[in-house]
């Protein structure tokens, strides 16, 4: 079964727990339409080129409207006996024959007509319901993204393994002058080795005083064989993002580093110890910030402890002191405190969590802090 077919089946279910009876449900709005079709896109486009998803909620049958130039790589994705594809085109007649194609100039006007034979009308946008009665599912489709099945999950699994792995293989094989762009090449062509389809935001490799930097994009700085190296990498599977930062620690790293590397770790770790469906994010975030205010720290954390992710790297909720959001099941997390001393070196390590019936699953299971 395909990820947007089980989607699908959370929207029902989930109209069903609100009691909301809908005929059919029509998705058009790029947010709704870049999560329900994740596995299109690596990432997704600025414009995703789908036009509409339109769902018999009865039989389960569903329509995707898109541009010729889409057309035969969806219909291979999704194109079954229950999926029907149609290219939506201005020159019908300039297609290939065996393209199922609608004009644009009256697609809305087709799909409006249609409407009217149904009572139950759902729709995440709006904007040509002018005069039918429509039940506005945007909510709805910002719920189900944001509680994550397991089959999602399993995705989001994949993805952080494959981001895991790939730093570990590319610190076993670093050596003295390779440069942060260099390092940063090798683990991108790894984890496309290892099963990735794309990258979940610019990849971050850092040396030395650059550490101190959260945001650090990638330069010709070259490792000397005696500074920490920052990795905070992520990829994507089906769409789904994994991110994953990792202390990189040469050998003949002083005493000092070290330790604040240790305070790091077991700050991550006592702030995934509270974490649970219920618990206000903000009170996560006041965990770490409290541990590290009792060794004066607490200023050098200049960011919040995390965020969620999902088809996007930053998405609901927001791990810090100013948010609102609570933690709910289904949620994915980011968990990563960080220090950062401009100018000398920065720390900062971070594990991915699920939010469970029971409690939490840690996503992310290898090494946080290699040895070089």
């Amino acid at each position: 079964m395909t990820l947007l077919k089980l989607k699908v089946d959370k929207l029902k279910k989930y109209l069903g727990l609100l009691d909301i009876d809908v005929d059919i449900a029509i998705i058009q709005s790029r947010e709704a339409l870049k999560y329900m079709l994740s596995e299109v896109y690596s990432p997704p486009p600025e414009e995703v080129s789908v036009y509409r998803i339109v769902i018999d909620m009865e039989s389960n049958a569903l329509e995707l409207y898109v541009p010729p130039l889409e057309y035969y790589r969806i219909k291979e994705i999704y194109g079954d006996k229950n999926i029907d594809v149609y290219a939506i085109s201005f020159q019908c007649e300039e297609v290939p024959p065996d393209m199922k194609c609608i004009d644009r100039s009256s697609a809305d006007t087709k799909i409006k007509d249609r409407l009217k034979a149904y009572k139950h009308i759902a729709l995440d946008d709006l904007s040509i319901c002018e005069e039918l009665v429509c039940i506005d599912i945007k909510n709805a489709v910002k719920h189900i993204r944001r509680r994550k099945s397991e089959e999602e999950v399993e995705v989001i699994k994949r993805a952080a393994g494959i981001t895991e792995k790939a730093i570990e293989i590319v610190a076993s094989r670093i050596e003295k002058g390779f440069s942060e762009l260099h390092i940063a090449s090798m683990l991108e062509y790894i984890a496309k080795e290892l099963g990735a389809d794309g990258y979940g935001f610019t990849t971050i490799v850092a040396i030395g005083e650059n550490t101190a930097k959260p945001h650090h994009i990638p330069s010709q700085k070259e490792f000397k064989g005696f500074e920490p190296i920052l990795i905070d990498f992520g990829v994507r599977v089906l769409g789904y993002v994994s991110d994953v930062t990792r202390i990189l620690v040469p050998r003949t790293m002083d005493k000092d580093y070290r330790e604040l590397v240790q305070l790091i770790d077991n700050v991550k770790n006592e702030a995934i110890s509270i974490i649970k469906s219920g618990a206000h994010c903000r009170d996560v975030d006041y965990v770490a910030r409290s541990r590290l205010k009792e060794v004066n720290l607490h200023k050098y954390f200049i960011h919040g402890l995390g965020h969620g992710v999902g088809i996007d790297v930053h998405e609901e909720p927001r791990l810090s002191l100013n948010s609102k959001d609570i933690l709910v099941e289904g949620d994915v997390v980011t968990v990563e405190p960080g220090v950062y001393f401009y100018n000398k070196y920065g720390v900062r390590i971070e594990d991915m969590v699920y939010i469970t019936s029971k409690g939490v699953e840690i996503l992310t299971k290898g090494i946080k802090v290699i040895e070089l």
